[in-house]
């Protein structure tokens, strides 16, 4: 029997993006998308997405989400370190006329606000994993010590509630959406009871396809890999990178260069570690799924114009995800999305 996946990327605010992009699948091939797909998988704004799915929250309610909560969602924090050493690196930074806020040493945006959203989108804020059982919910997470049962150190984690890997049937779908979005630098670790500490999937899986088709396997849903069927949404191709000249001295690449928070006069991209960790893992999940599955995936990623960060939600923002969105329409993802829908 088929085993129809629906497999959702991090991008943060870009989720805006992706789940425009399932509405506008799903109303074209008269709600075939929704109805016809066994299970939910996603990492980090993907992991929300795929959760209120799971849950059966309409899409119509999910995009408007992501179209008018971007402000409530990223609630700047206003907690600053006490630490001696963490204070004498921001006096260094200051005099150096950069920004030192949160972000740098503290987390850009405290959880709360997040929190509200998703308790407001979710129908039922004592449901859990294992409380949701009709389709298959796989989203990905990073714990970052586990609970002495295994040798400490972070591990990836896909939340299920097919059991695969572990029992994670407790654990409510408010916290698992939490762990999944957790972004380093921008929002802070999400604490699961006595799992401990949880930071976002994207850091290993930005692109939680083959997690999905591992739970599908693994758990019987899928006999063979013959059996499964993907449709993959991205946030958005970034169109940049690090030119010859961006690099200029290779020995002179730091922490600095890597990881600094605001824009380089050298031409590099802000926090281009973290970026391109993103984007390049999203990349080598879709190859990898690509050359497995073949026709049976239809991965649908339009390239953005211009970067839009993952906290962006200025309208210059929106106008450029909205053109992404009407490109992609035209794409031959779209085309092998369709062909595969048509037959389900």
């Amino acid at each position: 029997m088929t085993f129809r996946i629906l497999s959702c990327d991090g991008g943060g605010i870009r989720g805006y993006l992706s789940s425009s992009l399932i509405k506008a699948l799903n109303t074209e091939t008269d709600g075939k998308l929704l109805d016809g797909v066994h299970g939910f998988a996603g990492t980090s704004t993907g992991g929300l997405i795929s959760i209120a799915l799971g849950a059966g929250v309409p899409i119509d309610d999910i995009v408007s989400v992501y179209a008018t909560k971007a402000a409530t969602i990223f609630k700047e924090n206003t907690f600053f370190s006490a630490d001696a050493t963490d204070m004498a690196m921001r006096q260094a930074v200051e005099a150096e006329g950069l920004r030192a806020g949160p972000g740098i040493f503290e987390c850009e945006y405290v959880a709360t606000g997040l929190r509200q959203v998703i308790d407001e989108l979710l129908p039922d804020k004592t449901a859990t994993l294992g409380g949701t059982t009709e389709k298959m919910i796989a989203v990905n997470t990073a714990q970052l010590l586990d609970d002495g049962s295994k040798p400490p150190g972070w591990m990836p984690v896909t939340l299920n509630n097919l059991n695969a890997g572990d029992d994670y049937g407790d654990i409510l779908l408010a916290d698992a959406a939490l762990a999944t979005s957790a972004a380093p630098t921008y929002f802070p670790p999400h604490q699961i009871g006595k799992r401990g500490y949880f930071a976002d999937g994207g850091t290993f899986a930005n692109n939680p396809v083959m997690n999905a088709i591992e739970v599908a396997l693994s758990t019987g849903k899928a006999s063979a890999l013959a059996d499964i069927e993907v449709i993959s949404f991205g946030t958005g191709l970034t169109p940049q990178g690090i030119s010859p000249k961006a690099i200029g001295k290779p020995l002179g690449w730091g922490v600095t260069s890597w990881l600094r928070p605001w824009k380089s006069s050298r031409g590099a991209p802000a926090t281009a570690l973290l970026v391109m960790t993103m984007d390049l893992s999203a990349q080598n999940a879709g190859s990898i799924a690509d050359r497995l599955l073949g026709h049976r995936m239809a991965r649908i990623n339009p390239v953005l114009s211009r970067p839009v960060p993952l906290d962006a939600y200025e309208n210059a923002d929106y106008a450029i995800m909205d053109a992404a969105i009407a490109d992609a329409k035209k794409g031959q993802g779209w085309k092998d999305a369709i062909k595969l829908i048509k037959d389900w």
